[in-house]
């Protein structure tokens, strides 16, 4: 009989441990006493059992996990999952570059206007060995420029893609749905163009729009809606009459679009005219801006980060967040965005709301893109009443000073490649922990990231700087004011504050010098304050203060309420002090029931200019050119006129220490390292042995 006490236990999922579970179920049946379970066919009974059985938990875990948009591994799941939500997957996306096109009337031609058709070709310069093929997205008409004799077609983007055009037959019967796929891959959507043609012997034809918000669309708009297929191509479909128009049997769809090569094309910044423009071969190419942020279609990882995000956000910009997403969804040119309420703002600007980015490729957005982001994307979804202002990015540019010690006898690679292998460490510390906003840099992550780069690494040290960035205004003098966003360092022997490159100003006597600014020695060292520790007598007159130290120039007076001293105002903290004592005198004579505690200067220093003159000595041009504030990390350069910059890009640069080695970003600053610039990463590579 049965042992029926016994029970199967139905727990684990390990196919062995299955097998021993059945075997324990039965050995406890009467039945199967004695029984050699390892040396019979019930053996291999069991293993089918187990296998069974352990393929099935299987099977049933990942049909589990496919269910959830958290879990799923498919695509087509997390595809399905998000469109529940309303998410369309981003589709591959075309470069994207600025430019400046003039096209050459011919002499005696008059001609005042000249029509760019939409999908004019360009091909751009080898990149890698390839040349790709750009195009307008959008007709633009200009009038004829007689300042440069051209028609200057002036900040238009271009983008990287084969324009391609199909055509679909609507048969109701043979296609309910009104469905119809794209057959190629690398297609953007957000180029799409939809055409309706009434029939093939009506040529009246209608453009078609995306439908983005179901609630604004009714059984008369012409509208079109798309969704990712299995395959991972696109579908466009059309309204049932009742939410969207539907279409009639015999219209011709027609789909124009682009099929892009993605990232490949990305940094693409030379281009020439393919095609004539109205019968006009003659053309100029300026290039503005370089290619950027194409990419390859969304990813399932940033799909199940990013749909959950655009529910909430539900198409509406009435929250910070609301808008980050928007702008991430219908703006893919942007690698980081950030947003905060005027209220956040220092100082608070309310009735506003300001947004920062920074572009995929380079440092900088161009007007034409704030404007294209804040009348096409922002201001249809967000408060009527709030005005989005851009900011541009305030960058904290690191230098890094790195010393990397290791075991040779651990590693056959040379120290130039342990230094390459260290320098890509510190990119990608970069990457993943930098430049975004509200990052935060900590020292000892980057140490971290350094000596896990090679096992023959012992250890580390690092010491980094932070670089501002100007581009003054040359002949006009102006106050610039760099804002660091954290303490910086006073008078460090080894890492004083700096500027460069060299800036050409006028000396006393008219001669053109190449000029630096440099934090002057001393100048934090003067009296910040005076403290009345004890000051029993009463006066009559007022009494003096004598400031005694090693610096000079310090000077004080009393503040006298009833005979009463109530403060010691400081009117100059002087300069040179390391230390200093203060005396109260009155009527000539020391006062020594006063006590009195002199607190030095630390926050507030002084940039001065300087030069070489023609014998090679050190000569300084202005002694207050600018002032420090060490606590805040802020350094103002007064009335600063530069004849020239030293700098292809009149790019101008102060270098500063921070106070700290963890420091963080907020609002519309960025922490980052430039990649281009050679002096940003300097490795030392030293061997132990």
């Amino acid at each position: 009989m049965a042992n029926t006490d016994q029970k199967l236990v139905v727990t684990e999922l390990d196919f062995a441990q299955i097998k021993t579970n059945l075997k324990n179920f039965l050995r406890d049946q009467q039945e199967f006493t004695d029984f050699d379970f390892e040396a019979s066919g019930m053996s291999v009974l069991l293993d089918i059992l187990a296998y069974n059985t352990h393929y099935m938990a299987f099977y049933n875990n990942m049909i589990a996990n496919e269910m959830f948009l958290d879990t799923a591994l498919l695509r087509d799941s997390v595809v399905s999952h998000a469109k529940m939500l309303g998410y369309t997957p981003v589709s591959s996306i075309a470069p994207r570059a600025t430019i400046n096109l003039q096209i050459t009337r011919p002499a005696g031609n008059t001609q005042v206007s000249l029509t760019l058709p939409r999908f004019t070709r360009l091909q751009s310069t080898p990149l890698n060995g390839v040349s790709y093929t750009f195009v307008n997205t959008q007709a633009k008409t200009v009038n004829y420029d007689p300042t440069c004799n051209r028609f200057c077609f002036d900040d238009l983007y271009i983008y990287q893609g084969q324009p391609l055009t199909y055509t679909f037959v609507y048969n109701a019967t043979n296609n309910p749905t009104q469905s119809f796929e794209l057959p190629d891959d690398g297609i953007d959507t957000s180029t799409l163009e939809i055409l309706v043609q009434e029939s093939a012997t009506s040529l009246k034809t209608e453009r078609f729009t995306l439908a983005t918000d179901a609630t604004n669309v009714t059984s008369n708009s012409s509208v079109y809606f798309i969704d990712e297929t299995r395959n991972g191509k696109y579908k466009i479909y059309f309204g049932d009459g009742v939410i969207g128009r539907s279409l009639t049997n015999g219209n011709i769809v027609v789909a124009n679009y682009l099929r892009t090569d993605g990232a490949a094309a990305n940094k693409s910044n030379a281009f020439s005219l393919i095609d004539s423009v109205g019968g006009f071969t003659s053309s100029i190419v300026f290039p503005i801006k370089a290619a950027s942020g194409g990419n390859t279609q969304e990813s399932v990882t940033k799909i199940r980060f990013s749909a959950p995000k655009a529910y909430v956000s539900n198409n509406r910009g009435v929250t910070k967040e609301d808008l980050i997403a928007l702008i991430n969804k219908n703006y893919p040119y942007f690698e980081a965005v950030n947003v905060w309420g005027g209220e956040e703002n220092i100082p608070p600007v309310y009735g506003k709301v300001f947004i920062a980015a920074k572009p995929t490729l380079g440092f900088e957005i161009t007007d034409s893109e704030k404007l294209d982001v804040i009348n096409n994307v922002i201001k249809p979804a967000s408060v009527v009443t709030v005005i989005p202002e851009f900011v541009d990015v305030d960058y904290n540019y690191l230098q890094v000073f790195a010393e990397v010690y290791y075991d040779a006898t651990k590693t056959t690679r040379s120290a130039d490649a342990i230094k390459s292998i260290v320098q890509t460490a510190i990119i990608n510390f970069k990457n993943t922990e930098l430049d975004n906003f509200n990052s935060r840099f900590k020292l000892s992550r980057m140490l971290r990231a350094i000596d896990d780069a090679e096992t023959s690494i012992s250890y580390s040290d690092a010491v980094t700087v932070i670089e501002k960035r100007i581009v003054p205004q040359l002949g006009a003098a102006r106050n610039y004011t760099l804002d660091f966003g954290t303490p910086i360092s006073r008078e460090d022997p080894s890492y004083r504050i700096y500027s460069t490159p060299a800036f050409g100003q006028f000396d006393a006597d008219g001669v053109l010098r190449k000029c630096f600014f440099e934090e002057t020695p001393g100048s934090s060292s003067g009296v910040e304050s005076i403290t009345i520790n004890s000051a029993t007598g009463s006066y009559l007159t007022a009494p003096t203060i004598s400031i005694n130290g090693d610096g000079v120039g310090a000077n004080a007076y009393p503040v006298i309420v009833n005979g009463k001293i109530t403060q010691i105002v400081v009117d100059k903290p002087g300069v040179g002090y390391t230390t200093a004592t203060a005396l109260l005198y009155y009527q000539d004579e020391i006062d020594t029931s006063a006590s009195l505690s002199v607190n030095m200067q630390g926050r507030f220093g002084t940039l001065r200019s300087y030069f070489f003159d023609n014998n090679n000595i050190k000569t300084t041009l202005d002694a207050e050119a600018g002032t420090i504030d060490y606590q805040l990390g802020k350094i103002t350069l007064q009335e600063f006129d530069p004849f020239s910059i030293e700098d292809p890009l009149k790019i101008f640069r102060m270098v500063a220490k921070p106070e700290t080695n963890n420091f963080e970003s907020a609002r519309s600053r960025i922490i980052t390292i430039d990649e281009e610039d050679t002096n940003a990463i300097n490795i030392s590579v030293k061997s132990l042995s």
